[in-house]
């Protein structure tokens, strides 16, 4: 999930001079358009966390990954301004339901003993997703066009990652299995009760904790 959204969301200079081109947009025009996707991302993301909270955090992802998918696809048709600037939100909506927002509640559900790993592992996605997806979307608009290069980018969402998120992702172990859950009795009981994502603080608590706002302060820079 993580390789296709950020894949995806980096490749948009790909475009850039092609579409504005055609068009005869100019490229700050096309550009508002990320810039909005990227305000929609920011003010959405504690909604999709608050999502993934209530409900089935795959089942948000899924929605995200469909979203990002289709919107992708429809890039393909864009005849006005106003199109792109709709599928963009689109995208930036989808992509941040498909974000850490779920993907951390899910790896948190999984791991205890190796979680700082795991999550490690998992965000690695998104820089595979970059240096992977861009080129594609480059050699496909030199040779094959710009809007065949969005269709492309659509169908990697749509028919690969989809199929293998509704396939493999589960959000949570079931009754009495964690994947790495230590071997003791002593241990067990407490690593069980810290794998389970919806126990320990609440919102306003955390709010009131150092170690929030680091986070906060550093990912916002």
């Amino acid at each position: 999930m993580l390789f296709g959204g950020a894949g995806s969301r980096f490749s948009f200079g790909v475009f850039l001079k092609p579409v504005t081109e055609e068009f005869d947009w100019s490229r700050a025009s096309l550009a508002g358009a990320l810039a909005i996707a990227g305000l929609a991302t920011a003010a959405l993301r504690p909604l999709a966390g608050w999502l993934a909270d209530k409900y089935d955090p795959k089942i948000v992802a899924v929605t995200g990954v469909l979203m990002g998918g289709l919107a992708l696809a429809g890039m393909s048709s864009v005849r006005e301004l106003w199109h792109v600037y709709v599928l963009f939100l689109i995208t930036g909506t989808g992509f941040t339901l498909a974000s850490p927002a779920a993907v951390t509640k899910i790896v948190a559900a999984w791991f205890t003993r190796r979680r700082a790993l795991a999550m490690s592992v998992a965000g690695t996605g998104s820089a595979m997703g970059e240096t992977a997806m861009v080129p594609i979307a480059a050699l496909s608009v030199v040779f094959i066009g710009w809007r065949e290069g969005y269709l492309i980018l659509g169908g990697i969402l749509l028919l690969l990652i989809l199929p293998l998120v509704l396939l493999l992702l589960k959000s949570r172990p079931g009754k009495g299995q964690h994947a790495d859950e230590p071997n003791g009795s002593d241990t067990m009981k407490n690593y069980s009760e810290s794998a389970d994502p919806d126990k320990g603080m609440s919102f306003g608590q955390a709010c009131r904790t150092g170690l929030f706002w680091r986070l906060s302060v550093g990912f916002f820079i």
